[in-house]
């Protein structure tokens, strides 16, 4: 009696192999695929994102040649390796494959510095705001950090809080910056700027007058000038009367009602002599020049010029100011 022959079974082994890794090459070749963009694309993946989540969004704004494939091999690489969607910023280019979308998001290696711009006059609670916005840096985290004590006690003399010692200017956030971190570089800036400027003023109030100064002037040329009115009226003895110490101490940036005048707060300028009791925002470098070098005038008032230039008319007697504000009140009608 014959034996029966194997050869159709192996075959059938055989092809099943053969399809096993023509189906795996095309797995590898069909992720080796470049994302069709042009230039470059940034996508944001937020905290307790899902995998399919990043996916869509990478999808989004790469347009991902099979976005179902890799998400199924993002799943299946998660499983394996035991590592989460990392959240943050990604950069891809024409240049980046399916598969490195995927290396990218378990290993959070593709993260780019976010740059952050720091306006001049924000207090730090609006610092937080935009770091949080645009970098998700807690903003929680970002004041408690400025109104902690040891951070108060190391970069400020006896200040409140950090409040005007924190440098606006545009700085790279990097993936791994907490509040502590961008807040230290904000304040460390700070502090260079100062020891740059080698003055013997207090540093407190050299960066409150430059604060309030700040806060006045829409236009750097008139900082200067702005500097030397108030300067003045602390020579003499009489009140700065600064709307914008005002609204810091009300805690909201509006028009300056008569009846905050009345209120006792310790910010009011209109009721207390002297400097506040600190900076009332951030400034910026020209403004702490302008403060610790302020223009020799004779002028004690300034106000609005009420037009789109943002500059002001500056007066020597109160007769001359009430002129001044006339016109002001005319250019605003």
């Amino acid at each position: 009696m014959s034996v029966p022959k194997k050869r159709p079974l192996r075959r059938i082994v055989v092809l099943v192999m053969l399809a096993s890794l023509a189906g795996a090459a095309g797995i590898v070749w069909t992720l080796q695929r470049p994302l069709p963009i042009n230039g470059e694309r940034v996508v944001h993946i937020a905290r307790r994102t899902t995998i399919a989540g990043a996916i869509d969004s990478i999808d989004a704004q790469c347009t991902l040649p099979t976005p179902a494939l890799v998400r199924m091999t993002a799943r299946l690489m998660a499983r394996i390796t035991q590592r989460p969607v990392h959240h943050g910023w990604y950069r891809f280019t024409s240049s980046d494959s399916q598969w490195d979308v995927v290396t990218a998001l378990l290993s959070g290696r593709r993260r780019p510095a976010i740059r952050v711009t720091i306006p001049e006059g924000l207090t730090y609670r609006e610092i937080a705001s935009i770091l949080q916005r645009k970098a998700e840096i807690d903003s929680s985290a970002f004041v408690s950090w400025c109104e902690q004590d040891s951070v108060v006690a190391k970069y400020t003399d006896d200040a409140p809080s950090m409040e005007g010692y924190l440098m606006p200017d545009t700085y790279d956030v990097l993936w791994r910056d907490d509040a502590s971190a961008i807040g230290e570089r904000l304040a460390e800036r700070a502090r260079s700027i100062w020891n740059e400027l080698n003055v013997r003023t207090s540093r407190k109030e050299g960066l409150t007058l430059a604060s309030i100064v700040q806060a006045e002037a829409a236009n750097v040329a008139e900082m200067p000038a702005i500097a030397g009115v108030y300067s003045n009226r602390l020579k003499r003895g009489m009140r700065l009367e600064a709307d914008p110490t005002v609204q810091y101490g009300i805690g909201v940036k509006r028009r300056v009602l008569y009846r905050d005048l009345d209120d006792s707060h310790a910010y009011n300028t209109y009721l207390h002599t002297g400097l506040p009791p600190g900076p009332i925002g951030n400034p910026g470098a020209d403004a702490i020049k302008a403060a610790l070098h302020p223009a020799e005038h004779q002028f004690m008032y300034f106000v609005a010029r009420g037009d789109s230039t943002g500059l002001h008319r500056f007066a020597r007697t109160g007769a001359e100011h009430m002129e001044n504000v006339r016109l002001y009140r005319i250019a605003r009608r």
